[in-house]
């Protein structure tokens, strides 16, 4: 539960604020320019100690809170 909190904590500091739906595809929603996903992977990456692959950039691992915790969880077991 920990990563979740994080993850939307985050979001919603980039998001200056607004409170996100925790399914809603951030980037068509306009919530994140492709400028925030430099950010949102620089603190992916520092937070977790994981790297993120150029494969695993995508809207299905980042398009969302729930599928950017998902994508930290499986990442942190391997």
């Amino acid at each position: 539960m920990a990563v979740r909190k994080e993850v939307e904590k985050y979001i919603t500091k980039l998001t200056n604020g607004h409170e996100i739906d925790h399914s809603l595809n951030l980037f068509e929603s306009g919530f994140l320019s492709s400028l925030d996903v430099l950010d949102l992977l620089s603190f992916i990456e520092n937070t977790y100690n994981i790297t993120v692959s150029d494969d695993d950039l995508g809207i299905e691992n980042f398009g969302s809170i729930d599928s950017m915790v998902k994508y930290i969880e499986k990442a942190k077991q391997e």
